[in-house]
């Protein structure tokens, strides 16, 4: 595991260098930009908050399964017992597991040790499988539990499966918990779209089936791959939602806009449309981590309006800071249609938008809005200015 200090030096540097890039498409402008069409549903609602909920939250939804569990994930610690422990027995009851780790990592000049991790699971009996090459992070993070039953479930999370994001990582002990989010969606369409989405990145692979769920957020945008280990062989084709979604997220707020922030770069295709909200009015809450967010960009949000925390402590009081690393935005939270953005993208870095595989969900459940938008109240009161 990387600890946090560290992967905000890496993402700081991510950001530096994304600046030197040119964006691999065009920005759409805001009349290009539809506005978002949901389904107002109490089937995806709010399903964990980390690191208060703890592992259990995910072993219970693992215990559930009876026939198949499918695991999308940047990166699992196959040494992390309380998972081991509830995927063994799943296994044990006779249980189908597949395990879909991603090919790289980032930075692409790191050891990668998730094919080493997978040849672990591999000698355990787990079906595990590198992502395929067309994307340059398989990022998404989501638990696919006995699909094609009536009983199907996605959990969509924004963390990875080791001990580090359920409370103090043990490797870093002076280091705070980890702020994360999941959501339980069991609408069955949205379960066997994710089911044959995870099935055609599953090798030997497949076209990617094109998305018809307007509550799901995919990544990538583009339709075609500029990472250096794309093959050409799968274009891709249709391109995801995301980028276009989460413009029209930000310019659909008429109130307020509560954005956690891992990271924010400078070029973001997601920049000017938060400064263009809070210049219209829009009270723009952004919490983040320290260093997190580029010099320039933070200077652009203040003048136009926004008001930035970083460094909130953790909830079990013992004043360390917590790493943000949920990418969770709230839309006019106090308003009959709010709406919440849960998921593994982060909409301020823009390759997570344009070639990485990520899966987020739109939330429209009252009580789960109320939920998120009073931890981040907490998170943003217990931050303090740059």
């Amino acid at each position: 595991m990387t600890s946090k200090t560290g992967a905000a030096c890496v993402l700081v540097l991510g950001m530096l260098l994304a600046g030197c890039a040119s964006s691999t498409t065009a920005e759409p402008t805001a009349s290009s930009v539809a506005p978002l069409a949901l389904e107002r549903t109490d089937k995806i609602v709010l399903a964990q908050i980390q690191p208060d909920d703890g592992v259990e939250a995910v072993t219970g939804f693992i215990d559930g399964a009876r026939k198949s569990l499918d695991i999308a994930i940047y990166q699992i610690d196959p040494d992390y017992a309380p998972l081991m422990t509830a995927l063994r027995s799943a296994k044990a009851r006779g249980v189908k597991i597949r395990i879909l780790m991603s090919g790289t990592i980032y930075p692409p000049s790191a050891d990668n040790a998730n094919p080493g991790l997978a040849d672990q699971l591999r000698l355990e009996g787990f079906d595990a499988q590198l992502s395929r090459p067309e994307f340059s992070f398989s990022h998404w993070k989501t638990l696919i539990r006995d699909a094609g039953t009536v009983e199907a479930a996605a959990l969509i999370c924004d963390f990875n499966l080791g001990a580090g994001y359920f409370g103090i990582d043990p490797e870093f002990p002076t280091e705070g918990a980890t702020r994360g989010m999941a959501v339980l969606d069991t609408d069955q369409a949205d379960v066997d779209f994710i089911a044959s989405t995870f099935a055609a990145d599953w090798p030997p692979y497949a076209p990617w089936p094109a998305n018809t769920r307007p509550n799901l957020v995919w990544s990538p945008s583009d339709t075609t791959c500029d990472s250096a280990s794309c093959t050409g062989e799968y274009p891709l084709e249709p391109a995801g939602n995301s980028r276009d979604a989460m413009i029209a997220l930000i310019q659909g707020s008429r109130e307020t806009l509560d954005v956690y922030v891992q990271a924010l770069a400078k070029p973001s295709v997601l920049l000017q449309p938060l400064i263009d909200a809070a210049m219209r009015g829009v009270r723009l809450r952004i919490l983040g981590n320290e260093g997190g967010i580029n010099t320039d960009a933070l200077a652009e949000l203040e003048s136009a309006g926004a008001v930035i925390h970083q460094n909130p402590t953790d909830p079990d009081g013992d004043g360390r800071v917590m790493y943000i690393h949920t990418k969770t935005v709230i839309s006019d939270a106090a308003l009959p249609d709010a709406v919440a953005y849960v998921g593994s993208i982060n909409p301020f870095l823009d390759e997570s938008l344009q070639t990485e595989r990520e899966l987020g969900v739109f939330v429209t459940n009252r009580a789960s809005i109320d939920t998120i938008r009073g931890v981040f109240d907490r998170d943003f009161d217990s931050g303090s200015p740059p």
